[in-house]
């Protein structure tokens, strides 16, 4: 069963960041392609809150990781 992940517009960024943890570790790479091109289009502070979440995770965490892998899906 696929759970359906809305992003809507009111959703706090870091809310849409987490739903695009989500999609990337349950291996939904079409939708977080999606996710990701929708964020760019409103602009750059959706990058810029992972990279900056990025920096705050502890080395070799799962959490780090998975916004690493996200930075690379970026189109």
């Amino acid at each position: 069963m696929v759970a359906k992940l809305d992003t809507p517009l009111n959703t706090l960024m870091l809310g849409r960041i987490h739903v695009a943890m989500l999609l990337q570790a349950s291996g939904h790479r079409t939708a977080l392609r999606s996710l990701l091109r929708a964020e760019q289009e409103r602009g750059p502070a959706f990058l810029c809150l992972i990279n900056a979440l990025t920096v705050l995770c502890s080395w070799g965490s799962d959490q780090k990781q998975l916004l690493a892998a996200m930075l690379l899906a970026v189109p």
